[in-house]
């Protein structure tokens, strides 16, 4: 069995627009659970249950490339790796912080508290974490992470469910689903005609499918900030257009006593905007009062924090865009008053 996968996966490998491909048992944002318990060193737990908590990666050597997940320290998995060298294994960035600060973790055994267990085995590699319960906020799950190579599973795991049957295959191309999916499907059957191939997906599927339970939130939230946006600029729209019309008369008055028309463009133009960055400011200090009550809702978008810099600077833009657009239009017809008229008037 151990033969015919590898051979399935050298031939995947051999598709003209394949990068990389490996075989993993739980995919990253899947939500499959696969914690185990460990301990460092040789010492076994008197109570394994009272021992912390780790997510298990099983993989192949090539795994990494095909995930581009960095490898920060020493070295990965090597076909070398299988079920008649010595155990090896790697952490992720977050289980070396937390179980071996300032210390070089490379070298040091941990064993997986399987039933039985597996190991000790030696560490090899730091790799970069992986956020697997989804891409906003980790807390109250399992998020030390580690690796153990897929081919020193010892016998008995590899038919059974949590072996080899139960892997996916990721493969990083640049083709599209559709032109790469045929000749998987190709490189799968060489081994057999009742082959079972299924459950494609793109990682971009998963990741959306992993957001599931923020998407509807996002979307009332998304949609009355954007009636909320809406009302703000048309009230600034309105509130800077009327007072400038209601200046017009003394635009023409100041007109006929020697103001040329591009000064009183300039007036009404500074005069709008001035208006436009108090109300941003007043904004600005409502912002910085709420922002404490904000974070719990931050989880919602996916790199945008309660006190998102960008996000601010692009609404207040547009909110001094339509206080620029608020004040063109008037500013325009106050320059061609006629002086005369307005005079006679008064």
């Amino acid at each position: 069995m151990r033969s015919a996968y590898q051979q399935m996966l050298e031939r995947i490998r051999a598709i003209p627009g394949v990068e990389a491909a490996d075989f993993i048992y739980n995919i990253p944002l899947s939500g499959w659970e696969n914690n185990a318990y460990f301990w460092i060193g040789t010492q076994k737990p008197a109570v394994i249950q009272a021992a912390p908590q780790m997510l298990v990666f099983d993989t192949g050597p090539d795994y990494l490339r095909t995930m581009r997940i960095p490898l920060l320290r020493g070295r990965f998995f090597t076909p070398a790796d299988n079920n008649s060298s010595p155990c090896v294994a790697a952490i992720d960035s977050v289980m070396a912080d937390t179980y071996f600060p300032h210390q070089d973790p490379l070298g040091r055994m941990l064993t997986f508290g399987w039933t039985p267990p597996m190991g000790p085995c030696r560490i090899v590699g730091v790799v970069g974490h992986v956020k697997h319960w989804g891409l906003g906020s980790e807390s109250g799950y399992v998020r030390a992470e580690s690796y153990y190579p897929l081919y020193q599973l010892p016998d008995p795991w590899v038919t059974a469910s949590e072996g080899y049957r139960n892997t996916t295959i990721v493969v990083r191309t640049s083709l599209s689903l559709a032109a790469v999916m045929p000749a998987i499907k190709t490189a799968v059957f060489a081994g057999g005609k009742e082959q079972p191939l299924y459950d494609v997906q793109t990682m971009q599927e998963i990741a959306s499918q992993s957001m599931s339970l923020q998407r509807f939130p996002m979307i009332l939230f998304g949609a009355f900030a954007g009636l909320a946006l809406l009302l703000a600029s048309v009230g600034i729209y309105g509130v800077i257009s009327y007072s400038v019309a209601r200046r017009v008369r003394e635009m023409g008055i100041r007109m006929a006593l020697g103001a040329e028309r591009q000064d009183i463009f300039r007036m009404v133009i500074g005069q709008g905007l001035r208006l436009g960055l108090a109300g941003i400011a007043i904004g600005v200090a409502g912002w910085l009062i709420l922002a404490r009550a904000l974070p719990r809702m931050s989880h919602l978008l996916y790199g945008v924090g309660a006190i998102d810099p960008l996000t601010f600077a692009a609404v207040s833009l547009l909110l001094l865009a339509v206080s620029l657009l608020a004040v063109y239009n008037p500013a325009r017809r106050a320059t061609k008053v006629d002086p005369m008229v307005a005079l006679r008037y008064e």
